[in-house]
């Protein structure tokens, strides 16, 4: 019996505990069986952000606020940037929904943020948000959204040795320094500057955080440290200019590699890229080896071998369709060639599939060839898949494997990097007519 022909036959009440019916729970059961977590909260709320704003209201209803609240401060907490020269400083975050407010208390330090529940003791400042609103920000449906509720109080003077809580004469108090001698101009305006500069930095990081980043997929290739931009590659322009219209879709994707070799504790620095540059993108990392210190509220990863057909299969049963898959693996030329036959299938319409460092393609210890031209390697197959997006124009029908509507519509390749796209590669070639005319001109003998 099939596990959805098994699960059709239980009662309906042990679907309340999935939270749905015969199709979430199959899905819930495949995702046991590859060892993944399920995504639970955070899938819904990403796909209901570009919702009706009652289908919104229904969602945290049926979750409860406070657990929305928390899992929007776990997206914030890792967006986090920990400003230069603000450590010390702490700021109070809350989330209000209707009337229960939620605080957080976010401290900076030398090289991390802290954020842990409660208000803060001596913030710097109070930064608020309506928690439907933060939920938009957080998962941006669209470019461009603007916060309709952020509210933003200073707490602390710039000048704390002079203004203590609730004093409106702090100006005076500064002058009567300057009068004593205990000051000199110069000296409290540099100290104010630099307070000042503390509770912007402080105030901008928690904001930035918060709401929808425009940044560059380079510069966050830089910030976690990914290789794709600025040391070994130069990939990030070509994923950006592609990917630059999805940025704000509900997404799956699946990145072949996490990085860090059999280091449990190392990599998953593309992953942290793609799930800050995709906001609303659910991200998967698969690796050969366990990496159960690379998390993130929009992260799974998972251990297998994208060498092996029937896991594949279980995979893209438990998590596909992916809306965009990229090889980063191992590069072996057999593995490279294996992951895209049983992984481009499960891409949907419309969706791109991406195969790095084709330079393993010339190099025999990868399973290449010095040799250009030779078959079998990951440069083959991309040739291979030019002659399968022309398949309306072969004239010899002794090849219909390559007439599959599962191939791409879309081959772009780029120095070390290739995109494959899944379309419409049906498009009613060239006239069956001037076919045969073609046919009987490269006849021989046919004297033409």
């Amino acid at each position: 019996m099939s596990v959805p022909v098994f699960l059709a036959s239980l009662p309906t009440s042990f679907f309340a505990l999935f939270g749905g019916g015969v199709e979430r729970a199959t899905q819930l059961w495949r995702f046991v069986v590859v060892g993944i977590q399920p995504w639970g909260l955070v899938e819904d709320l990403v796909a209901a952000a570009g919702s009706w704003a009652k289908d919104l209201d229904r969602l945290i209803a049926a979750a409860g606020p406070a657990a929305v609240a928390d899992l929007l401060v776990a997206e914030i907490r890792q967006r986090l940037c920990v400003p230069r020269d603000a450590a010390g400083a702490a700021v109070c975050l809350t989330i209000a929904h209707g009337t229960r407010r939620y605080e957080w208390n976010v401290t900076f330090k030398e090289d991390q943020a802290d954020v842990t529940p409660g208000p803060a003791g001596a913030p710097v400042a109070g930064i608020g948000y309506e928690l439907t609103d933060l939920i938009r920000l957080l998962y941006a449906p669209r470019p461009g959204y603007v916060s309709t509720s952020r509210e933003v109080d200073a707490k602390t003077w710039p000048w704390p040795e002079a203004a203590d809580e609730g004093d409106e004469d702090g100006g005076e108090r500064l002058q009567e320094m300057v009068r004593r001698g205990e000051a000199t101009r110069e000296e409290i305006s540099r100290r104010g500057r630099e307070r000042f500069d503390v509770i912007a930095k402080a105030v901008h990081a928690v904001i930035t955080a918060c709401e929808p980043s425009a940044r560059p997929l380079s510069d966050l290739a830089v910030q976690y440290g990914s290789d794709k931009w600025g040391c070994l590659h130069w990939y990030t322009p070509h994923y950006q200019r592609h990917f630059a219209d999805l940025r704000h879709e509900p997404l799956r994707i699946l990145e072949i590699g996490i990085g860090g070799f059999d280091q449990d504790a190392v990599g998953g620095e593309s992953l942290y890229m793609w799930q800050e540059f995709f906001p609303r993108a659910l991200v998967y990392g698969l690796d050969i080896f366990p990496k159960p210190a690379v998390t993130g509220p929009r992260i799974r990863t998972v251990v297998g071998d994208q060498n092996d057909p029937a896991f594949l299969r279980e995979l893209a049963a438990a998590a596909g369709p992916f809306d965009i898959v990229i090889d980063d693996g191992s590069h072996i030329n057999e593995h490279v060639s294996t992951s895209f036959a049983h992984l481009f299938p499960h891409v949907r319409p419309g969706g791109w599939y991406i195969i790095e460092d084709l330079h393993t393609a010339y190099w025999p210890a990868f399973g290449g060839n010095a040799r250009p031209g030779t078959e079998g390697t990951s440069v083959a197959l991309l040739k291979e898949q030019l002659d399968r997006l022309h398949h309306e124009e072969h004239l010899d029908p002794g090849h219909p494997e390559l007439a599959n509507p599962s191939h791409p519509s879309e081959v772009l390749v780029y120095h070390n990097l290739a995109f494959l796209r899944k379309g419409n590669n049906r498009e009613a070639g060239i006239p069956a007519w001037i076919k045969a005319q073609a046919s009987r001109r490269a006849a021989p003998g046919s004297g033409r």
